[in-house]
């Protein structure tokens, strides 16, 4: 499962508002080669498929 979360803070207005997005995906994603990167705004993540991949939780660093 891919949980995307994204907070912005408008100082101008004092709000904060919070995004959430949960993503399933089959188990055989190869989770060491897991890539994500935020470049203008657009959020680009990548997945390859491993046949036998184990299915397990992990944080992943997002380059911007």
């Amino acid at each position: 499962m891919l949980n995307v979360a994204a907070d912005r803070e408008n100082t101008d207005r004092n709000q904060r508002r919070t995004y959430h997005r949960r993503f399933r995906f089959p188990k055989h994603v190869d989770d060491d080669a897991i890539g994500a990167e935020y470049t203008n705004g657009i959020l680009e993540v990548r997945l390859p498929v491993e046949e036998e991949a184990t299915a397990t939780g992990r944080e992943i660093p997002v380059e911007s």
